[in-house]
């Protein structure tokens, strides 16, 4: 209801009548001026001319240029070449010639002879004690004050040579149970007198020492 009075109201309003009155009487004085001054025949006129009317075509841009056509390779067609004919293969076995045996005959020179193998050392003779030295037993042997002190007993045999004059020469101890016992002996040995026998001659002679 109060939207419907509203729009009355505004129908009603004397300011909006008189804006449209204006304009209307504004249009009439511009047309009447326009009467007086020629204008409107030249209207007139220009109404009862026949309108030329000139359609400006749309200037397109030209098409463009066509692709260039695709150039298509054809490969030849090669037939493929028929196969040999068969020939048989002849097998021809080469025998290889047999080179020639050479013998050639290894000269070998002699060795030279071997030298001569030195003399055997003559072994001087064995010569029993009593004959070479008769006086052995005369020669009297000190037995040692150590051994006597520790009441040790022992053997000894000793050998020397005998010279072709009779000088005594190497002598050796070749067994001894103590060698506590062998300077008495080698001492004994030294001061016995030999008889030559106009060589060289071996003699061995054994030693008993007892702790009484």
């Amino acid at each position: 209801m109060s939207h419907a009075r509203s729009y009355a109201e505004q129908q009603r309003d004397p300011r909006k009548h008189l804006v449209g009155t204006s304009a209307v009487v504004l249009f009439h004085i511009i047309l009447v001026y326009g009467l007086m001054n020629g204008l409107g025949r030249k209207v007139v006129e220009v109404l009862k001319s026949p309108l030329e009317v000139s359609i400006v075509e749309e200037i397109k841009p030209p098409p463009p240029p066509p692709p260039p056509p695709k150039v298509v390779r054809q490969i030849p067609k090669t037939s493929a070449p028929p196969p040999p004919a068969y020939v048989p293969q002849t097998e021809t076995v080469v025998q290889a010639p047999v080179p020639p045996i050479t013998t050639t005959a290894e000269v070998r020179p002699e060795p030279p002879p071997a030298p001569p193998a030195p003399p055997a050392p003559v072994q001087p003779a064995q010569v029993n004690i009593s004959v070479a030295c008769p006086n052995y037993q005369s020669i009297p042997i000190d037995t040692p004050k150590q051994a006597l002190r520790l009441g040790l007993s022992g053997q000894v045999t000793a050998e020397f040579t005998v010279g072709a004059a009779g000088e005594i020469r190497n002598i050796a101890i070749v067994q001894s149970s103590n060698s506590i016992f062998n300077a008495p002996v080698t001492a004994a040995i030294a001061r016995y007198r030999c008889i030559g026998q106009g060589r060289d001659v071996r003699v061995r002679v054994p030693f008993v020492f007892r702790s009484e």
